[in-house]
């Protein structure tokens, strides 16, 4: 006969399996959905209990887990509240009456809400503030051009002044080349 057969076994798991199971129960205690999680083993613990086999001992730890369970079970439900529909608080008709003032001022914003009018002050100021940068920048960007411009014209006049000097110094070498004057030109005939 093997050792996992014998009785002494099957007693020794039981009784590692009950307390591993009241430990869970009492780890698990808090859990909203504690009774649909361990209601399920009352009747199997009820079932051991009712086995003429084991010894008293578990059949104490068993009763007094199975009770345990059932004590916890009884608390959450207790405790429960049964499902309500929510309630909505009715919704008043928006009225379109217009509302008049007698000091009105244009530009002034009369809105009740404030937060609203707030909001909307700071977008038409951020809106503004827009604007503004763009004009700036649309300025600085013309002052730019204009600045390019001026280097461009003011290098372009460098170099025609270097290419009429050029142009002068060629010409005056020429002239002088047929005059004769840089000594290998044409002689002149008699």
């Amino acid at each position: 006969m093997c050792f996992f057969d014998s009785n002494i076994y099957r007693v020794g798991i039981l009784l590692s399996v009950s307390e591993t199971l009241r430990g869970f129960v009492n780890m698990y205690h808090d859990i909203v959905s504690f009774p649909e999680v361990f209601a399920s083993f009352v009747p199997l613990l009820h079932e051991i209990v009712k086995e003429n086999k084991i010894p008293e001992t578990l059949r104490l730890k068993m009763t007094s887990i199975a009770s345990l369970i059932n004590g916890k079970i009884d608390e959450h439900e207790n405790l429960r509240q049964p499902l309500r529909m929510r309630m909505k608080k009715p919704m008043p008709i928006k009225q379109f009456n217009p509302r008049f003032e007698e000091n009105f001022v244009h530009g002034k914003d009369y809105d009740p809400d404030r937060e609203r009018a707030q909001r909307k002050k700071l977008e038409r100021q951020i809106k503004q503030e827009a604007k503004g940068a763009a004009r700036e920048l649309r300025k600085d960007n013309y002052f730019l051009q204009e600045v390019k411009a001026r280097e461009r014209a003011v290098a372009e006049e460098e170099r025609a002044d270097r290419y009429k000097k050029a142009m002068v110094f060629l010409q005056e070498q020429e002239s002088n080349f047929k005059s004769g004057q840089l000594g290998k030109g044409r002689k002149k005939r008699k």
